[in-house]
């Protein structure tokens, strides 16, 4: 997975000269690899270590004064990860984000995944949200129902907490 940032020199922007370079993210040092390049050292020591992100392409959100090495750190701990899926599967303390903790291509599965009997799986699919038995995807939600979603709303899941999944994910890995 790649993260891309444009990293500004604000003491030049403050002069009204968008200064900085495109960089993908993880580099092998930030110092020599980002911030040498945007001329830092060329201002006094006050403005030495002024730089801000003006630009970025990621699947969550950065803050223009995000911690570049934190950052970097955790480009690298994302190389082994193609999608926000795969991100999403690694993490262990899924409950803390509030989605669904295991999902499943089946409702067979995830009945005999949850244990339930069969009074207790048709209670839980009575009860639940099953909008289509073809679904890409069922799941078991808060109060212990049956739900199903397609791929699209999957996905758009995923997306919409994109920001909580990368902060998880770096709470566990980094």
């Amino acid at each position: 997975m790649k993260i891309n940032v444009f990293v500004s020199n604000l003491a030049k922007y403050n002069d009204g000269e968008l200064n900085g370079q495109w960089t993908t993210l993880p580099v092998d040092d930030v110092n020599k690899d980002i911030l040498d390049k945007i001329d830092l050292g060329k201002y006094p020591t006050g403005y030495r270590d002024e730089w801000f992100i003006s630009d970025y392409e990621a699947p969550f959100t950065i803050d223009e004064y995000a911690d570049l090495y934190q950052l970097n750190e955790l480009a690298k701990a994302l190389e082994d990860y193609d999608t926000l899926e795969d991100v999403f599967d690694a993490i262990d303390d899924k409950a803390s984000l509030y989605l669904p903790d295991f999902v499943t291509d089946s409702l067979e599965e995830l009945i005999e995944v949850s244990g339930a009997d069969p009074v207790e799986a048709a209670r839980a699919t009575y009860f639940g949200k099953i909008q289509n038995w073809g679904d890409d995807y069922f799941f078991i939600n808060e109060v212990g129902n049956f739900e199903s979603m397609s791929d699209y709303q999957y996905q758009k899941m995923l997306k919409d907490n994109a920001d909580e999944i990368f902060k998880q994910f770096k709470k566990e890995n980094i």
